[in-house]
């Protein structure tokens, strides 16, 4: 009986683009980090006021709030964790095509006009490739005709 090869486990490399992705990691965390610290500011601003407004009606809710805070900021940790996973999917989805890119074009600056770009489902800069490979295209096809000129 013989045994068909398993396949090994191939390790998907997150980080193709280091700086790029940590780059466009921190920016979107900061983006949320800032609307977040935005919104407990108004938010304790807004219970100030009513507590200044409204002594008496708002110390129990006061009260009650003060032991809730912490879970809050647990939350808020819980939160930017995964704000982290979804930046570092989509910095990847971004850096992919940009690798691939860079690698194409120095491919064909050692002369290689034959190559293309060619991005996975789910990548960006799909409009790009479809440019970018069209104009090698046209690029391929002058030189060609050239090279068939100076044969004559």
């Amino acid at each position: 009986m013989e045994k068909t090869p398993q396949k090994s486990f191939q390790r998907r490399t997150i980080f193709i683009k280091k700086k790029l992705q940590i780059r466009y990691m921190l920016l979107i965390c900061l983006s949320v980090l800032c609307g977040l610290t935005i919104m407990t500011m108004e938010l304790t601003l807004t219970f100030n006021e009513l507590f200044d407004s409204y002594p008496i009606l708002m110390q129990p809710l006061y009260d009650a709030f003060l032991p809730i805070l912490s879970n809050f900021f647990y939350k808020i940790a819980i939160y930017i964790l995964f704000v982290i996973l979804i930046s570092a999917i989509l910095s990847h989805k971004m850096a992919g095509p940009i690798y691939r890119f860079e690698q194409t074009c120095k491919a064909i600056a050692k002369g290689d006009f034959s190559q293309r770009v060619h991005l996975r489902k789910g990548d960006q800069f799909v409009e790009l490739q479809e440019e970018f490979n069209k104009m090698m295209d046209r690029v391929e096809a002058e030189l060609k005709a050239k090279q068939g000129e100076t044969t004559k």
